[in-house]
């Protein structure tokens, strides 16, 4: 059974996706994966008008139509293309950009409102869920923990687990249930517990022997936190050794979106890098003439 998220809308969760470019598959197979949650390509779709309507579809979502319906009008879009798999597509299309698009902003209005102190972890509980997944579900850690950096959902690709916002009262109930609880199964978690999390360990009730929620970090593996939603290049550069950043500096800057705008233009002017004005008014101004482009072989190929 799928999660129908609650018709009403929501902005800034919609604006996410809208702002995704459209990029080509080769072309986002160069991004690191910290700017692979910032653009928008479909496996198998080169059409730019089609990628455009997926996206506007998707977008839909959290602006008020149901999940059945935004899913419907993505079948019907993939279904001349993709045939019998349209429908398993659209699901994972839904999960990936709309689960993100929600918890994102999720994080940043929990970031921005001081009355919300802490985060609690959902997960979907079904018989799909991940072990690692479903033994954090419940569980309740400050806003600002350093677990959230490597768990805020989707923490691993097609991850359906969500957050809530929890005030200092709400956490102080939960703090007086777990005096009923047994120590394996208090949701605040503190002391003992939060020093076996933090080492990537969890005791549960499910999982009385413990079990290892440790991130896939090889690399190459999913990461999402939506923080990078607007990490800077400078922030990102950090992050990675002289070579392998030089490397895809390069290819970034070889890449045309448009044929005076390159990847490396796009994230110039959205990961906050510095230009000078002229540069910057020459960015704004192809970043403008990109967003009128509907079918440009840079962008995906020409049907």
């Amino acid at each position: 059974m799928e999660i129908d998220f609650k018709p009403t809308p929501h902005r800034e969760a919609a604006e996410t996706i809208r702002s995704k470019p459209i990029l080509a598959k080769r072309v986002f197979d160069q991004l690191l994966p910290e700017l692979r949650n910032r653009a928008f390509t479909v496996t198998g779709i080169e059409s730019a008008n089609a990628l455009q309507t997926l996206r506007e579809q998707i977008a839909g979502l959290p602006e008020g139509v149901r999940w059945d319906d935004a899913k419907q009008e993505i079948v019907d879009t993939l279904s001349p293309i993709l045939g019998d798999g349209a429908e398993s597509r659209a699901t994972l299309l839904l999960r990936a950009h709309g689960f993100q698009a929600f918890n994102a902003s999720t994080w940043k209005l929990a970031q921005e409102d001081d009355e919300t102190t802490h985060l609690q972890y959902l997960a979907t509980e079904d018989d799909r869920v991940r072990d690692s997944h479903l033994a954090l579900n419940g569980i309740i850690l400050p806003k600002n923990d350093p677990f959230w950096d490597l768990h805020y959902p989707p923490w691993e690709w097609n991850c359906r687990c969500r957050v809530r916002t929890m005030s200092a009262d709400q956490v102080s109930d939960e703090r007086h249930e777990d005096i009923k609880r047994p120590p394996e199964g208090k949701l605040v978690l503190e002391g003992p517990a939060k020093r076996k999390l933090e080492e990537g360990f969890l005791v549960r009730p499910d999982f009385p022997t413990g079990i290892s929620v440790l991130p896939d970090e090889r690399p190459g593996a999913f990461r999402f936190h939506p923080d990078n939603m607007v990490i800077s290049l400078a922030q990102l550069k950090a992050r990675y050794d002289e070579p392998t950043w030089e490397a895809f500096k390069t290819n970034c800057q070889n890449t045309q979106i448009t044929p005076d705008f390159t990847l490396w233009d796009y994230l110039s002017i959205h990961g906050g890098d510095s230009f000078d004005e002229k540069e910057l008014a020459r960015i704004a101004e192809q970043t403008e003439r990109q967003k009128q482009t509907t079918d440009n072989p840079a962008i995906a190929d020409l049907d």
